[in-house]
């Protein structure tokens, strides 16, 4: 069977305390880059390591038929594999519990997180637009009894759609990508969207469009589980590695 690499593993991370402290950030950073640099044979397979952190904002799509309220998750860690078995080989490596003890110093569990395959671009560019201001991430878990391969589908090709066809969900966007969570046994997540726009306020004006409350909500309470989704909107990427 073809690898799926490269692969991505998202954690939606909350910070000791319940908030974020920009100094115990840095010396993460600092603490874990050095580690991986003392490590190349193991550090080549991680490609790329992200870090998004939350900015403050309140409830998503009141008008809607699905209320996405702020679960407290301060920070997006994004890891970029090259290919799924260099993410296995990664994780099953003797100093991998070195870099998990280093890890839990600057974050409180629980953690939601999904290995996801290649993005799925909704609208372009891929990254999304390198001047965009802010993103949304969610991640996200399918409907109760909707099975995955129908998620998916669904997903990628009528959800997907909608902000591909309808000017005013396109509009504001400075690109959307949609991350499918890879059929592994025990993932207790589906996938993570991520979209990009101008600004904080571009993102708050793009959920109060009519279209929304009309057509978007009602989508998401059929294929998505309203009380296993998550969401932040963040600033630009820290780049970890």
């Amino acid at each position: 069977m073809p690898d799926p690499g490269p692969v991505k593993l998202f954690e939606f991370l909350r910070a000791p305390g319940g908030s974020a402290d920009p100094h115990a950030r840095d010396r993460w950073v600092e603490e874990r880059t050095e580690w991986l640099g003392r490590r190349p044979e193991l550090g080549r397979h991680l490609v790329r390591h992200d870090l998004y952190e939350r900015v403050p904002v309140g409830v998503v799509d009141e008008g809607s038929e699905v209320v996405m309220p702020d679960t407290g998750f301060e920070a997006v860690s994004v890891q970029f594999f090259d290919t799924l078995a260099g993410y296995e080989a990664f994780g099953a490596a003797p100093e991998a519990g070195e870099l998990a003890a280093l890890d839990a110093r600057f974050r409180d569990g629980p953690v939601a997180s999904v290995l996801t395959g290649p993005p799925e671009v909704i609208t372009g560019p891929p990254g999304g637009d390198p001047e965009s201001g802010c993103s949304l991430l969610c991640i996200l878990h399918r409907a109760p009894g909707l099975d995955l391969a129908t998620f998916h589908d669904h997903w990628l090709h009528h959800h997907g759609g909608l902000f591909q066809d309808i000017p005013e969900l396109r509009d504001p966007l400075l690109g959307y990508e949609q991350n499918h969570g890879l059929d592994r046994p025990g993932a207790e997540y589906d996938g993570v969207t991520q979209q990009w726009f101008a600004s904080v306020d571009a993102w708050t004006a793009s959920v109060e469009v009519a279209a929304h409350a009309d057509v978007v909500g009602p989508d998401i309470a059929y294929f998505l589980d309203p009380a296993r989704l998550h969401f932040l909107v963040a600033g630009p990427p820290i780049r970890i590695v």
